[in-house]
């Protein structure tokens, strides 16, 4: 299943109409609808807004996990610490933050293909 029909499959399963999930991540409606059709591909970070709205994961919605939720792991002190100092962030900053760790979970994905360079 392509990106565009899982979105839309989750949108139908709980009822939301893409003008709602368009609006309620200040998107252009055609825009939603676009990656429904299969004509737009989302940014990185809008891919992560939809999947935190839709409450699954990226890896879901891209076809790499048939698991629509992972189970909740208890967090170590590190992780703590990095979900608190995101939480006290402007939302310029965590912008920010979100399009880093986009960039270089992509970087590693490239070095770990092959002819990539560790």
């Amino acid at each position: 299943m392509q990106l565009g029909a899982r979105i839309q499959q989750l949108l139908d399963e709980q009822g939301i109409p893409q003008y709602k999930l368009a609006a309620d991540l200040h998107l252009n409606p055609s825009t939603v609808n676009g990656y429904i059709r299969g004509r737009r591909l989302p940014d990185c970070l809008t891919l992560s807004e939809i999947a935190r709205y839709l409450g699954t994961n990226v890896d879901y919605l891209l076809g790499n996990s048939s698991i629509k939720v992972y189970p909740q792991l208890p967090l170590n002190n590190q992780e703590t610490r990095l979900i608190n100092n995101y939480r006290s962030m402007h939302p310029g900053q965590k912008r920010v933050l979100e399009e880093l760790s986009c960039a270089l979970l992509l970087c590693d994905e490239h070095n770990h293909r092959p002819g990539g360079h560790i």
